[in-house]
């Protein structure tokens, strides 16, 4: 049974997700649908690509992974959404035009984009994910359902074209013998998500000594010189450093809130420095 994915900012007090997943269930009822996440901050764009980031390598190739969040338009000629197809991995991506594509992927293989060029009627106003499933996405889906191995979106969409613009996550960076990197999320345990990739992290410190220092409020639960293997390798509420599911650096406390103790925030800087 080919697979669809959901990540959006609807949350679950609205009816917004029910009205999609039964328009999907209506159209494609030879799909499943599995939601990753409908509660991203609102307008979130970075909170929502990541969590997308983290999760997709866990579903199976062929898996199409519908993103939705608050559409904010800079074209005042044209306000409504729009949406690209890429495929990347072996998976592929329904996202908002909106320079997402650079925070999904890695900066050196950036996949081709698919734009759709004709006007999309609007029935379904103020959600126009609903109009281009009835149009141009639904077109995909269901040439995805009678051909799983396509490998781009059929006509009327435009041919794959390469696409390096956008918001690229702020690249890590050594300086002075200091390895920079920041924090991209905050998860509702309070764990905090770096850019700071293992292979990365560990071509830094080439197996010398080495402290993490973060700008935390807490004096005492601000650097550590070493990096565990579990969240509980540490005895009591201490800081706990670990790679996550996708190997980047996490900062924890053991059986608390990294979060609001450290008072740690989203963009804040992460440094590591050889002994």
């Amino acid at each position: 049974m080919p697979l669809l994915t959901l990540t959006t900012d609807y949350g679950l007090r609205d009816p917004y997700v029910a009205m999609l997943r039964g328009r999907l269930l209506s159209r494609f009822p030879h799909w499943r649908t599995e939601d990753i996440s409908h509660n991203i901050s609102k307008y979130d764009l970075v909170e929502a690509v990541y969590v997308l980031k983290t999760a997709f390598p866990f579903f199976p190739p062929g898996t199409v992974h519908l993103l939705d969040t608050g559409y904010r338009s800079k074209n005042q000629e044209n306000p409504w959404p729009s949406y690209i197809v890429v495929r990347y991995q072996g998976h592929w991506f329904a996202l908002p035009d909106q320079g997402l594509l650079p925070l999904l992927v890695d900066r050196d293989e950036p996949p081709l984009v698919q734009r759709y060029p004709l006007t999309v009627s609007r029935p379904n106003a103020g959600f126009a994910l609903l109009d281009w499933l009835d149009g141009p996405l639904g077109m995909l889906i269901q040439a995805l359902g009678q051909d799983p191995s396509r490998t781009k979106a059929p006509e009327p969409w435009q041919e794959p074209v390469s696409d390096t613009t956008g918001m690229w996550l702020d690249k890590v960076y050594e300086r002075d013998g200091v390895l920079h990197g920041r924090v991209l999320y905050a998860d509702s345990y309070g764990n905090l998500h770096t850019n700071l990739d293992q292979a990365t992290v560990e071509a830094f410190v080439s197996d010398r000594p080495f402290e993490v220092l973060l700008r935390s409020r807490q004096p005492h639960e601000n650097r550590s010189d070493r990096i565990q293997g579990y969240y509980h390798a540490v005895e009591g509420q201490r800081l706990t450093l670990l790679y996550n599911a996708i190997g980047y650096l996490e900062i924890a406390l053991n059986t608390n809130h990294a979060e609001s103790l450290l008072g740690l925030r989203v963009q804040d800087q992460v440094m590591i420095e050889r002994s």
